[in-house]
């Protein structure tokens, strides 16, 4: 019996939330999840086993509702919450938890020991290698302040006084320059679409200008799902980055999507940017005018979609009529058809002959069944 669970990246990022068909030792066979998690793909795909949670789902889970909440483990023991603000595959650049809504400076752990679970597996308890920092400023004269702060997993130790002279003011050490610069740079991406790989790109860069990495699509505006493009935009979003869309129907076209794919990416505590209708939305975003606004336009591309497919049903009829359309060329002949049925009879795997004819076993099933 098929069981659910989670697919992660190779960063160990939940990525979908699958449903596991045949588990083996180096690959397994699963079905990713569509229609937003409310059923299951046709087709089903090997992945490397190491990246399935047998897990009936739940990590997937915990990763969508706070996904850039992430718990920090030692030698399997979670020791603190995250706020995850870069993954690398080695290194990830997040903050810590200190307790009080308050957030320690960008730190570097190692990519290995981090649990991309939402923060569900340390919750909000505050680290116990945390050190508080001393409030109490008052030096003596002729004494430094004490080096205040932490490593990961380990408490650092406080510096022994230095005399100083006592005409020179003590002043705290700076934070480092790199904490500061990765903590406040705001990242620029854009997401591009065309219908088809024959159409240009360079109208809607040129709208868009400089930023630092595209993701692009190739496809018609289908669902989400049917987009790797954008799924590996909305996962790369990390908090305060600008997503940057020429228009509306570059995102979605239909309203329900274009809401529910926004969402995705203010929930990452990134904000996104349409140019032509000049709207911007983002997590703090309470403007109800501008969520007005996006309704009506989302409203007029979806219909503008719906007119689009009324006009070319209409020609297709007409041209059928007129004996001028012929459909789309048939993946197999009917040549190749006859064999495959004849192999079929013989016993051979559907599987195999699928392989051998070049097209995929849905395609080979209705060949067979047609007369």
């Amino acid at each position: 019996m098929a069981r659910v669970g989670t697919l992660l990246d190779d960063y160990g990022r939940p990525a979908d939330r699958v449903q596991i068909i045949r588990r083996g030792k180096n690959n397994t066979r699963i079905k990713r999840s569509t229609n937003y998690g409310r059923s299951w793909a046709v087709e089903d795909e090997l992945v490397p086993t190491g990246l399935i949670l047998d897990d009936g789902g739940l990590r997937f889970e915990q990763h969508s509702n706070n996904p850039t909440h992430a718990t920090y483990r030692a030698n399997g023991i979670p020791k603190a919450r995250l706020r995850v603000q870069r993954v690398y595959s080695t290194i990830t650049k997040a903050q810590v938890y200190l307790g009080d809504t308050t957030w320690s400076e960008v730190e570097d752990f190692s990519t290995k020991d981090i649990v991309f679970d939402g923060g569900a597996g340390h919750g909000w308890n505050i680290p116990t290698w945390h050190e508080p920092i001393d409030t109490d400023t008052s030096l003596a004269v002729g004494e430094l302040p004490r080096e205040q702060g932490r490593e990961v997993g380990e408490r650092r130790q406080e510096s022994t006084p230095v005399p100083v002279p006592a005409t020179q003011v003590a002043v705290a050490p700076p934070a480092p320059a790199a904490l500061i610069l990765e903590a406040s740079k705001v990242q620029r991406f854009s997401y591009l679409r065309v219908s088809s790989a024959d159409q240009n790109l360079a109208r809607q860069r040129a709208m868009i200008g400089d930023v630092n990495k595209e993701f692009i699509d190739e496809v018609s505006a289908r669902s989400r799902a049917d987009r790797p493009g954008l799924e590996r935009c909305i996962d790369y979003l990390r908090d305060h980055d600008e997503l940057h869309v020429a228009s509306i129907d570059r995102l979605a076209r239909s309203l329900v999507d274009l809401r529910f794919i926004i969402d995705a990416i203010t929930a990452k505590g990134a904000s996104v940017h349409f140019i032509k209708e000049n709207l911007t939305f983002s997590e703090d975003s309470t403007d109800p005018r501008a969520t007005l606004m996006l309704g009506i336009l989302g409203s007029f591309a979806e219909f503008e979609r719906t007119i689009i497919r009324e006009r070319q049903a209409e020609g297709i009829a007409l041209a059928k009529k007129a004996g001028k359309y012929k459909g789309r060329k048939r993946a197999l002949s009917p040549k190749k058809v006859q064999e495959a049925r004849r192999r079929a009879v013989a016993g051979e795997s559907k599987v195999v002959i699928a392989k051998d004819l070049n097209v995929s076993r849905a395609t080979l099933y209705r060949a067979l069944k047609s007369d």
